[in-house]
């Protein structure tokens, strides 16, 4: 089955409930998020009473505004699908629209002006952390045990859950389901490519980098110049060269006991070096830097000038492009590589998917509640395949998408209303999934075997989540962005491995560095048996 029909209605409302309250204007004052003093309703009740009975079903919620709703569909507010939510959750949510590459600005903005939705979803667990000790949202153990009833079910059925949804005092501050899939970065590589010039596939980083300067130098998509860069970047690129020698960029690891920041592992300097070598070896764009939104690196992908894409389980949904420009293309993906430290897999995500908490103003926590519930049983299965007949057809009782340019104008953008849901993707369930379309076939079997992957090589990562520790949260964002500079500019210059991690530790110190190190050790030191 692709979806445990054990959940109930009511989880899904709550989590579709804080998606739509961000874009919404809210209470009379032009707040998105509403008040509980401001309700004569609630003022009214007698002690005895449930203060939110009476109350109008109507909350607000934040949406990650990824620029994907098309013109003929309206925008993220107002659509197809926010119609659907408010016609059959039985809540009325408004949306506020959160750019996905400026959450922590625009989250700031509305918290400090007091216009926050009374439902605020992100992927980042440090902003829950953070916004609970502003004390901008609320625990939500009472309104779980009170109001829900699937959502309530559904946390008992996946404790795995909990620790990511708990603060440090013991109470939940966030709703979340589990992840679709936990497999997220990938490499992947043009198989025609590799057969044309007699090249197995790379199972070391070492032989990765004979394989890409194969590629710049042999003319593989056969066009006559000497203009192969074999290598595109994403997002995913930083990431996944950091994993291979396991110092992920700002990761926390477990080092004879002690915490370390990962740029001060002796294995951080080989990601650096490796990222050097492949910038001045040209097996990289030389115009990266100024690409920041990697629209150029998709583009080498897809247009077939490169032949290795640093990416993520869907492939920066790329194939459908690449195809266009090369009919013939045939693409597979490549395995965890090894160096001198072992194999790291690929990128295991935490098991919670989008975690969403409750503004300390929220008015209504039992709509909320109820629309969580809703969405978790039945709301997120329209918002994720569309309509039957229209957009999918039922096959072994799993939906098989029959026009994927229909289903990604009309359907694709909706799964951002889904704060809840309970699509599994196993590998029997991606390849049946695809139905007759050789690109959706072609993907289902790569995201399966990056799927078996993550089952069959261990990813290290010493801690769970980042440490809810305030002094490091303070400091975070001014080391990043420190930290990503000093990486950019050693990987096109001539600095040497020592020399960045040590203009990175003098970056760390002026931050108070070791002061902060102190206080997440011994954060680690009280919680370390929680966390296994």
């Amino acid at each position: 089955m692709y979806r445990n029909r054990k959940l109930t209605p009511a989880l899904l409302a709550v989590l579709l409930l804080g998606t739509a309250a961000l874009s919404a204007c809210g209470n009379s004052n032009g707040n998105a998020g509403t008040t509980a003093e401001s309700s004569p309703a609630a003022a009214s009740q007698p002690p005895s009473a449930d203060p939110y009975a009476s109350l109008p079903k109507e909350i607000s919620g934040s949406i990650y505004d990824r620029g994907q709703v098309a013109t003929g569909e309206g925008s993220y507010e107002e659509n197809r699908w926010t119609k659907y939510i408010n016609e059959n959750s039985g809540v009325k949510v408004n949306w506020v629209p959160i750019p996905r590459n400026q959450e922590a600005d625009k989250f700031n903005v509305l918290i400090a002006s007091d216009q926050a939705p009374d439902m605020m979803t992100t992927f980042n667990r440090d902003f829950i952390v953070r916004w609970a000790d502003e004390g901008a949202i609320q625990p939500l153990d009472e309104y779980i045990d009170k109001y829900s009833t699937s959502y309530k079910k559904y946390l008992q059925e996946h404790p795995e859950l909990k620790p990511y949804l708990t603060l440090d005092d013991g109470k939940i501050y966030a709703i979340a389901s589990m992840r679709p899939a936990r497999a997220n970065t990938a490499i992947f590589i043009r198989q025609d490519w590799l057969d044309k010039l007699g090249l197995a596939m790379p199972t070391s980083v070492d032989e990765l980098v004979e394989v890409a300067k194969a590629f710049r130098d042999n003319d593989p998509d056969g066009n006559g110049a000497a203009d192969t860069i074999p290598m595109a970047m994403s997002t995913a690129y930083t990431a996944i060269t950091d994993d291979w020698y396991m110092a992920r960029s700002a990761a926390w690891f477990v080092e004879d006991g002690k915490l370390t920041q990962s740029f001060f592992t002796e294995r951080y300097k080989d990601a650096l070096a490796f990222r050097q070598l492949a910038y001045h070896e040209s097996l990289v764009d030389k115009e990266f830097a100024t690409d920041k939104e990697f629209s150029r690196q998709k583009q080498l992908w897809t247009t077939g000038r490169s032949g290795i894409y640093f990416s993520n389980l869907n492939m920066d949904n790329t194939i459908t492009e690449l195809r266009k420009n090369n009919p013939e293309a045939k693409l597979a993906a490549i395995p965890p590589l090894s160096t001198k430290y072992g194999t790291n897999g690929y990128e295991v995500e935490v098991p919670n998917h989008l975690l969403t908490a409750f503004n300390k103003n929220m008015k209504n926590p039992q709509a909320a509640m109820e629309f969580i519930d809703w969405m978790l049983d039945s709301g997120w299965e329209p918002l994720t395949y569309g309509t039957e007949g229209v957009h999918y057809q039922m096959k072994d009782s799993i939906p098989v998408t029959t026009d994927y340019d229909k289903w990604k104008t009309e359907v694709g953008y909706a799964s951002e209303y889904r704060l809840v849901q309970q699509e599994q993707q196993t590998p029997e369930y991606l390849i049946t999934r695809a139905g007759d379309s050789k690109d959706d076939q072609d993907m289902a079997a790569l995201k399966s075997t990056i799927i078996k992957f993550t089952e069959n090589h261990t990813f290290r990562k010493d801690l769970p989540y980042i440490p809810p520790v305030a002094e490091y949260a303070s400091i975070a964002g001014s080391f990043e962005t420190k930290w990503k500079e000093i990486n950019t500019r050693m990987a096109m210059g001539s600095q040497t491995p020592d020399e960045a991690v040590e203009e990175l530790r003098q970056a760390w110190n002026s931050l108070d560095g070791d002061n902060v190190t102190a206080k997440v050790q011994a954060w680690y030191d009280a919680n370390k048996d929680k966390l296994k």
